[in-house]
């Protein structure tokens, strides 16, 4: 089928193109409570084709660009009309020239897996946790997937790889108070069993905790903790600032050797993206593009370095491009975490949504729990919100404890002051 596709983009004298191939087997388990309700095997495979066309208005140069997805099943004709189609469409794309991933060819190699065996490792892991007698499985999806890639395109390029996915969605209830539930997505390259029975272990504990939540009442101005996904989250608005697309777009306004801190007391970051973590969904060696990832320290104490970007918005800031890399990775802080809670604070696991806006850098987000400790008492709460601005902190902490999140390497929790506590 490449053959075919190839052939027919030549004959068609588009200015430049590029084939995606995927071929996508999966496993896929769907449980209510412990009970399965479903199962199945898929294999699918997929041609992603984008043809470019490039044009001058004044002495201004284009390319434009339009992606169609072809079939196993597509015929000559067929793919020969999407072609010419996706060609005149290009034409109403301008965009700022930009070159292809150069000409390089390898072959990665990966080893290989049973995806039946790996599911059965992932399932045994999720189920075999001892529950508190309060709490409970309420619904649980598992997808594990071996995605081989093939990218090719008209300046030469020629890679192939695979990699292997786990995708587990969890919803966990309790009863206390009230029943309530905490949903949960868990993203994991191969299904590491420890790590997947401490998930489920710490779910079904914190779901407990938020069933005999109290309302968290209206706080003076100290510190708040935010552990797991809101640190995460707040650490991306700081990879968000070296971005070259946003900076290109005037989204982010940090230029080398500002600081994208605000001079606020405490730690400054370390930032850099990297093509592998172990153990991490996102790890690839190429990008969409087929270009080469690199690794690159981005930010260094609090100071932008250099962007990271792929190689269309590298071009336009005039850098050496990184490649659309999926992972980052911030080095640790200078507190522990039993350190950021000996004093009076807030901690937040679980908000309903982090919501961190990457132009202005306001942070909001409604907690679903998290714990107030007055000093003596720590306490379950849930309820109420807490918003600012991460651009006018009085301080941030990160924790020495790190650890692997999706595509974030780095501290569990981070300690910040300066943020708003509304009770409900």
């Amino acid at each position: 089928m490449i053959e075919t596709i190839v052939k027919n983009l030549e004959a068609n004298s588009v200015d430049a193109w590029r084939i995606r191939e995927e071929n996508i087997e999966s496993e896929e388990y769907f449980f209510v409570g412990n009970k399965a309700d479903l199962g199945r095997a898929k294999k699918v495979k997929k041609y992603e084709v984008t043809v470019y066309r490039d044009f001058e208005e004044g002495e201004k140069k284009y390319r434009g660009s339009s992606t169609v997805t072809v079939n196993p099943g597509t015929t000559v004709e067929e793919i020969v009309q999407s072609i010419q189609e996706a060609f005149f469409a290009a034409g109403f794309v301008k965009n700022p020239w930009y070159p292809m991933a150069p000409r390089f060819s390898r072959r990665f190699e990966t080893a290989e897996h049973d995806l039946h065996d790996l599911s059965r490792d992932a399932i045994g892991a999720i189920f075999y946790n001892e529950k508190p007698s309060n709490s409970w499985l309420n619904s649980v999806e598992i997808f594990v997937t071996r995605n081989g890639y093939h990218i090719l395109n008209s300046e030469g390029l020629d890679v192939t790889f695979s990699k292997y996915r786990t995708y587990i969605e969890s919803i966990v209830s309790s009863s206390g108070r009230e029943e309530v539930e905490l949903y949960d997505q868990f993203l994991l390259a191969l299904p590491d069993v420890e790590r997947i029975r401490e998930r489920i272990s710490r779910l079904l504990l914190m779901v407990c905790e938020r069933a005999n939540a109290v309302p968290t009442p209206t706080l003076d101005r100290i510190p708040v903790v935010l552990t797991g996904e809101p640190a995460k989250e707040v650490m991306r608005y700081y990879l968000k600032q070296a971005n070259a697309r946003l900076k290109y777009d005037r989204i982010s306004e940090a230029e080398p050797g500002d600081s994208v801190q605000s001079g606020e007391s405490g730690d400054k970051i370390t930032l850099e993206v990297v093509p592998e973590l172990e153990g991490s969904y996102f790890s690839l060696p190429v990008d969409n593009d087929g270009f080469l990832i690199e690794k690159r320290t981005v930010l260094e104490n609090g100071i932008l370095k250099d962007y990271w970007g792929d190689i269309k918005y590298s071009h336009y800031l005039g850098i050496e491009p990184t490649g659309a890399v999926m992972n980052f990775s911030v080095g640790r802080g200078s507190l522990s975490i039993d350190e950021m809670r000996k004093v009076d604070h807030l901690e937040v696991s679980n908000f309903s949504a982090v919501d961190v806006d990457e132009t202005t850098g306001d942070f909001g987000g409604e907690i679903r729990l998290g714990w107030y400790f007055d000093g003596s008492e720590r306490i379950a709460v849930s309820g109420g919100s807490v918003t600012g601005n991460l651009r006018e902190l009085d301080s941030i902490y990160l924790s020495k404890e790190t650890e692997l999140d999706g595509d974030y390497y780095g501290p569990i929790s981070i300690a910040i002051e300066g943020l708003k506590i509304s009770g409900e």
